[in-house]
């Protein structure tokens, strides 16, 4: 391999990483969009993505495959959760040419079903896929920690369903 050969390998892989990070961003930001976030999700997705809640504390039901599936699945959070500010932190990602995985720490606070404040914490498990020169999500595995109401903390309720 050339010196050029080796910077522009190493420059892509920089850029790849970058593109992840900011993907999750704007995952972020989707999710907690007041309206369309469905679209808005589901464009972050490669087309035959899917998104999963793993753990002890997750919801098998909620999982969603295909662009369609996920407008369904994050629609039905405009009601549910008609306020939520997510934060991610300590990303990791590892690239290998179009593909790259990445785990990332969440915290969530949220208003469930308009009346309820929620803490919600967990990490994410995800795989991404670049189509096209553009970085896509492909398969987000969610491992919820808890999910709690705000005054009453993880330690007193470790989880609480919220259909």
């Amino acid at each position: 391999m050339s010196d050029l050969e080796a910077v522009l390998a190493r420059l892509d892989l920089l850029e790849s990483r970058e593109a992840c990070l900011g993907l999750m961003t704007s995952y972020m930001a989707a999710t907690d969009a007041e309206s369309g976030k469905g679209e808005k999700v589901a464009a972050l997705f490669t087309e035959d993505g899917s998104w999963e809640s793993i753990g002890p504390h997750g919801n098998p039901g909620w999982a969603a495959t295909g662009h369609e599936a996920l407008i369904t699945k994050f629609d039905r959070n405009v009601e549910r959760m008609p306020f939520s500010a997510h934060f991610v932190t300590n990303s990791a990602v590892q690239v290998d040419g179009d593909s790259a995985t990445g785990q990332f720490m969440y915290f969530q606070a949220c208003t469930y079903r308009g009346g309820e404040p929620l803490w919600i914490a967990g990490k994410y498990f995800n795989d991404f896929r670049r189509v096209d020169g553009r970085w896509l999500l492909s398969y987000m595995r969610v491992h919820n920690f808890f999910t709690t109401p705000f005054d009453q903390g993880w330690v007193k309720v470790p989880h609480m369903k919220t259909p």
